[in-house]
């Protein structure tokens, strides 16, 4: 172990009232954050004094795991395992409010109510939420506590973003609904889906979530706010003359982002952006190994992106839709030759679906399904930052969590389907 991580063991059990602990292991981790940006996790676990653990037996209770930003030092979770904390009374705050937005705003050197806000409080569990002088933020940030039946705090994460007011243009917000009906019609679509229940297919209107400008400029989808900074965005048919009859066999990949110290100190655990050459050779695998999986089907697949991931590429690609289901295609090709070495197809599910009944024709028309949809569609204030912007913008936000059953007419909540 390096003296710069020892001194963060030594500072952590001191800070967090771990006297009655001893370190058991620690690992570092490369994370890509929601920024796009690569950060370096310290995972520590601290066994308590008295315990000891034999190879392949799991930690026992009262266990501490506490992970943090190797190079910022941020706090980023404590679990102490089956709600059992032999931390040093007083360190961490009871279960009163006040004590743990003290606390909170001490360890993380954010002001409640500029930079998060209470969201859900329930029993023993607290869960906070990035805001902007309380105006809710996208993406966003999360802070959730848990506390055992002493009152004692057993779990903390933070996760996320929770922005400064620097990166925020300022402006009053001037929506409304009514501006922008004819825009939110638009984004009300007859929406097939499967219900698992009664083995059958469903005609249901949905008006699918969405961002507007505040000036009605732009109209920004929740998908493209996490757009990964190295993702090459596609849209190459794959086609061929001849099937590449070579056998593709499958191998073990390593995805695992454990990196050593060294690693994180020189940032090498982020990998490199995806040169055009490396583009052009992947797109060459891509052709040989469809073609081989699937020599009937040329031209019925595209390529939609690849990205960088450890020393692969993945590759990934969409077919034909099975009614709303996207067919999906992802390879895994090895950086240094530009072979694959697996695959993953979502055909399973799409197989899953095939013997449910056929849905019944729609019956409701998109203007009645919309008069029946108009009181539960909420317009929110929210500041929005695109992947590839330095500052949060003011959008309104529209949500609707019903639906119109297109046969019955019925109005149903989506989180009941």
């Amino acid at each position: 172990m390096s003296q710069t991580i020892q001194d963060i063991v030594d500072d952590i059990q001191k800070k967090y009232g771990l006297d009655h602990y001893v370190l058991h292991n620690h690992h570092i981790y490369a994370e890509t954050n929601v920024s796009n940006k690569t950060d370096y996790i310290l995972s520590l676990e601290f066994l308590p004094s008295e315990q000891e653990i034999k190879e392949g037996e799991y930690n026992p209770s009262g266990t501490a795991i506490i992970d943090m930003n190797l190079h910022t030092k941020d706090l980023k979770q404590i679990t102490f395992l089956n709600n059992v904390s032999n931390a040093t009374e007083g360190i961490f705050p009871q279960q009163d409010m006040d004590q743990i937005i003290d606390w909170i705003e001490e360890e993380t050197g954010m002001m409640f109510g500029k930079q998060f806000k209470l969201v859900h409080e329930y029993e023993n569990e607290v869960s906070f939420q990035a805001t902007i002088d309380n105006m809710e933020v996208a993406p966003t940030g999360a802070i959730d506590l848990i506390f055992n039946e002493q009152g004692q705090l057993t779990q903390f994460s933070i996760d996320g973003i929770f922005p400064t007011e620097e990166e925020v243009d300022w402006e009053p917000f001037s929506l409304t609904t009514e501006d922008i009906i004819d825009t939110i019609m638009d984004h009300l679509t007859l929406v097939e889906t499967p219900d698992e229940e009664n083995q059958t297919w469903l005609n249901l209107w949905q008006v699918k979530t969405f961002y507007i400008k505040n000036d009605r400029t732009k109209l920004i989808l929740p998908e493209n706010l996490y757009q990964l900074d190295k993702f090459h965005q596609l849209h190459i048919t794959v086609e061929w003359d001849k099937p590449h009859l070579e056998t593709f066999t499958t191998e073990d990949y390593d995805f695992s982002t454990e990196v050593s110290y060294e690693e994180a100190l020189e940032n090498r655990g982020e990998p490199a952006p995806i040169t055009e050459i490396e583009l052009q050779n992947c797109l060459e695998e891509v052709t040989k190994v469809v073609s081989n999986l699937f020599p009937d089907e040329s031209g019925k697949w595209t390529v939609t992106g690849m990205y960088p991931e450890k020393n692969y590429i993945i590759c990934e690609l969409i077919g034909e839709k099975y009614r709303s289901i996207q067919r999906k295609l992802k390879l895994i090709i090895q950086r240094d030759n530009f072979t694959t070495v697996n695959y993953w197809d979502n055909k399973f599910i799409l197989d899953m679906f095939r013997p449910f009944k056929e849905p019944e024709q729609a019956k409701i028309a998109k203007v009645e399904a919309f008069e029946k949809l108009q009181s539960s569609i909420e317009l929110t204030p929210v500041y929005v930052k695109e992947s590839h912007s330095d500052t949060y913008q003011l959008c309104g936000r529209i949500v609707c969590d019903d639906v119109v059953d297109a046969v019955s007419g019925e109005l149903i909540k989506i989180f009941e389907l």
